[in-house]
């Protein structure tokens, strides 16, 4: 009965697999093109703008590993990198203390990991730059793919609607049960997308260094509001679209404008104003029924891109809400779809 839902799905998937396989062959290229230039330490070198007087010496670790030696004495600058290939740089920068707040800190950025800490009068900070990938940034990449995909996947009833509804009366088989097989087939697109732009973005990583990935913390959150947030956006469109015959690309493409705008406008402190106040009002109500207001992860002192961010605090009621919108949205659509007649 889900046949033909089943060719929209092979159809997207395909495109998708397409536009991912597009981005490795760039990304390819460009690492081949650019081989020589990451294959060895002398762009480090030209950006840690030696003064006059600085040494420069290369040597070889017992386990082979290539080291770059670098001694500033005017600046009284220690720095050593760790040549260690598809592994990174392992860079150690040991130079004199120069603030007096200075204390201990770790960030994270992708891949790159930077160590600051404070000895006395010196300052040690080390740089690895194939660290653990928090897997917040994979998903994030997902989500935007999934979304698109949500969209083009929505609106299997009104697709119904249109020039065929009589042959889909007709069948043999309980609408509530084949409009709840046509979304599931959908969502397996969905989540199938997001699968496959991980995996492709893990690919593209790994042209460059091995991939490490890091789920403590906030990132475990994020693969579960990753695959919430498309399934309540999904099931949205298809509840706004349910009743229609023709017409539902129109609301199809510009959900997403008026969904942002809701959303963007909600946050906006219109003023102590009756009319500032009663515009924060209505774009608040609103809001609470848009898939994307639950979309963002608060972390705490909005340090994203600290190393084990501490679990968001308000995760459990976005994740509820996010879900109940999926499940009110989808009986909404199923409902609509029981009673539109040919």
């Amino acid at each position: 009965m889900t046949y033909v839902e089943w060719l929209r799905v092979r159809n997207v998937l395909r495109v998708t697999a397409i536009v991912l396989g597009v981005v490795i062959a760039i990304l390819l290229i460009a690492r081949i093109a650019f081989s020589r230039e990451l294959g060895n330490d002398d762009a480090i070198i030209a950006h840690v703008q030696m003064a006059p007087g600085s040494t420069v010496r290369h040597v070889t670790l017992p386990d082979g590993t290539p080291r770059t030696i670098i001694d500033d004495p005017n600046e009284q600058t220690h720095v050593t990198i760790d040549n260690l290939g598809y592994g990174g740089r392992h860079i150690v920068i040991v130079e004199p203390h120069k603030r007096a707040d200075h204390h201990n800190e770790t960030v994270s950025v992708g891949s790159v990991q930077v160590l600051e800490s404070a000895n006395g009068k010196t300052d040690t900070t080390i740089i690895d730059t194939n660290g653990a990938v928090p897997f917040f940034y994979y998903m994030a990449m997902a989500d935007i793919v999934a979304l698109i995909i949500a969209t083009c996947m929505a609106a299997p009833f009104a697709r119904e609607n249109d020039g065929h509804l009589e042959v889909a009366l007709t069948r043999p088989a309980s609408r509530i049960m084949y409009g709840v097989q046509a979304m599931g087939v959908d969502i397996v697109a969905i989540v199938g997308a997001s699968v496959m732009t991980i995996v492709a973005f893990i690919i593209c990583q790994s042209l460059f260094e091995i991939p490490h990935f890091d789920f403590s913390g906030v990132n475990t959150q994020a693969v579960v509001m990753g695959i919430a947030v498309p399934l309540a956006w999904y099931g949205a469109l298809c509840a706004a679209t349910a009743s229609m015959k023709r017409g539902y690309g129109a609301v199809l493409g510009f959900a997403w404008p008026v969904a942002i705008l809701i959303a963007a406008f909600a946050a906006i402190p219109w003023g102590n104003s009756l009319v500032g106040q009663t515009l924060h009002g209505i774009f608040w109500f609103l809001s609470r029924f848009d898939p994307l207001t639950y979309a963002s992860l608060t972390i705490s002192g909005g340090a994203a891109a600290r190393t084990n961010p501490p679990l968001a605090a308000d995760f459990g009621p976005r994740l509820a809400v996010e879900l109940l919108l999926f499940v009110v949205y989808s009986a909404l659509a199923l409902i609509q779809w029981k009673r539109v007649e040919a």
